[in-house]
């Protein structure tokens, strides 16, 4: 090696070990809060996580539209758009009538163009309207993609994506725009997500850390696996409490580090959100939460990990936006009639239906979650147009709940045709089911049993249903992997307010507490530094596919 070289190594080594800290015992509470060692911020955007999808043979027969199909009603005259980070050329291209690209250009475009091709085989015949928002849009072009499709005149939109939004009031806004929607007659169907097993919702603290479980205030990312690349997680809570989130990673024969933080001087008494999106170099990680300033009584709080399992989680509040508004039509994934363990819940632990998990297109023939499901539902509600004389999207949902399989959840596209033409040969609002498929549960059942997944307020904290899911600020995901912008969905509060913050733009005040914690601790008196990786002006969504 010539000296040059040798030089700029040494100086880079240098430069390493002086801004790189270690979180050695709790006792050394002047640690240097810097970054650590992680890799690039990649910021506060919107990212969108997809869901995988493709259409086969089985899932068709599994759902019933082939015999749809045989009857001839194949979702002629109906029209459907599909959102997505962006569309190929090929095998949809006889049935796409427009198309438009509204976010940024990406070269990940076979999940949802997979997408388009499920609902074209579920409804062959239906005009299709592709709209692609990139991989992290902004709330303003998530809406500008829903208005072009709503001026297109479509009645049914589907979103096999998830959003995670740095900033509480972009989820309001991405969960506002599919609301709009619906508010002009269309059906809009969203994949629920794969977040269960990436989710962790429970009690607050009243004295610091959290604890994820009984003393341990540490949540391993992948399953404590080592692992490399992009890290999304978010902290969610209501209420006046100050939270910060901390990622670390473990060091075999050193202190735990400090890689990344995200803090903010204020919080609520609205949603506040806490984002850490950052790429970070082979290692094992966790994440922690601290309350600068405990409240006295201990409130409901979330953590997402968009990207990775969770070593504690908790099944139920593990959608996101806009699969969490009572507006809309959101998908679980299942296998064989049984509602798979990392499809995500509402706060209650229910999803509106479920449908086939697994399926083969041309592009991504091994796609799979709730992004394949998604599609199905959507493809499903072009049939009940077409058969129902246009009925409305309440309607349309309530016959597809009510004739569902599997105890109510499993879409069945003949019952739901059957039930729609039946009710309409007789003139009436009256859903009625033919005796080959029973009404899954009584009139009292119709809608949905869903509250705010941000105010969970029964069950233990960890005593989780098996997974969770985390969405990143507000992302673009598609449900095979998850996407998407989050936003806040109460239904007596549709515009953001504005004492609904961002976390992450204040100054950093951790110094004094940040603090080294040693190889597998989980004191809660160990505290984690910042890394000022999620700046609180980001506007883009984050999300995947």
């Amino acid at each position: 090696m010539s000296p040059r070289p040798r030089v700029v190594l040494l100086t880079l080594v240098v430069v390493l070990a002086v801004v790189q800290p270690t979180l050695a015992d709790a006792g050394t509470a002047d640690a240097d809060p810097g970054a650590g060692d992680v890799g690039t911020t990649f910021g506060p955007a919107v990212e969108r996580h997809p869901s995988s999808a493709g259409a086969t043979a089985d899932a068709l027969r599994t759902v019933r539209a082939d015999r749809v199909h045989e009857r001839g009603l194949t979702g002629s005259g109906v029209a459907v758009g599909v959102v997505g980070q962006g569309f190929d050329s090929g095998a949809v291209d006889s049935s796409v009538v427009d198309r438009r690209q509204v976010g940024e250009p990406t070269d990940s475009t076979a999940h949802d163009t997979a997408v388009a091709e499920v609902v074209a085989e579920t409804a062959p015949d239906a005009d299709l309207y592709l709209v692609g928002v990139g991989r992290t849009p902004t709330p303003a072009e998530y809406a500008a993609a829903v208005e072009w499709l709503t001026a297109r005149g479509v009645d049914v939109v589907v979103d096999s994506g998830s959003y995670f939004p740095a900033v509480a009031a972009d989820e309001r806004r991405i969960t506002a725009a599919a609301e709009r929607a619906t508010e002009r007659d269309v059906v809009f169907v969203t994949s629920a997500g794969n977040y269960a097993d990436r989710h962790w919702a429970g009690a607050g603290t009243d004295d610091g850390w959290i604890d994820f479980a009984a003393d341990d205030a540490a949540n391993a990312l992948a399953d404590g696996d080592a692992f490399q690349g992009r890290v999304t997680v978010r902290l969610r809570w209501r209420s006046d409490a100050d939270y910060d989130l901390y990622l670390y990673r473990r060091l075999p024969n050193a202190p735990d580090r400090v890689v990344a933080k995200s803090t903010g001087d204020e919080a609520g008494p609205g949603l506040t959100v806490e984002g850490i999106d950052v790429a970070v170099p082979r290692g094992q990680y966790y994440v922690a939460a601290y309350a600068d300033d405990p409240p006295d009584t201990p409130d409901r709080v979330q953590v997402f990990a968009a990207r990775h399992e969770l070593e504690h989680t908790t099944a139920s509040g593990s959608m996101v936006a806009p699969a969490t508004s009572e507006r809309v039509v959101a998908v679980g994934a299942a296998e064989d009639g049984e509602h798979l363990a990392y499809s995500s819940r509402s706060a209650t632990g229910t999803v509106d239906l479920t449908a086939p998990a697994d399926a083969g297109a041309h592009g991504t023939p091994d796609l799979a979650g709730t992004s394949a499901a998604a599609p199905y539902v959507a493809g499903t509600a072009a049939l009940v147009k077409e058969a129902g004389g246009d009925p409305s999207p309440a309607r349309v949902e309530t016959v597809l709940r009510r004739t569902a399989d599997d105890d109510g959840e499993t879409v069945d596209a003949l019952a739901a045709v059957e039930a729609v033409t039946a009710s309409e040969a007789a003139g009436s609002d009256v859903d009625v089911v033919t005796s080959e498929t029973p009404v899954a549960g009584s009139s009292g059942d119709v809608g949905r049993s869903r509250t705010d997944p941000d105010r969970l307020t029964t069950g233990d904290a960890t005593s989780a249903t098996s997974n969770a899911v985390d969405r990143s600020a507000t992302r673009n995901v598609s449900e095979s992997d998850g996407r998407g912008t989050a936003v806040e969905t109460d239904d007596d509060e549709r515009t953001a307010r504005p004492d609904e913050r961002n976390r992450n733009d204040g100054a950093d005040r951790t110094g004094e507490r940040d603090r080294d914690r040693d190889d597998n601790s989980t004191d809660s008196d160990s505290r984690v530094p910042d890394d000022g990786s999620t700046d609180g002006d980001g506007r883009r969504t984050t999300g995947e596919r």
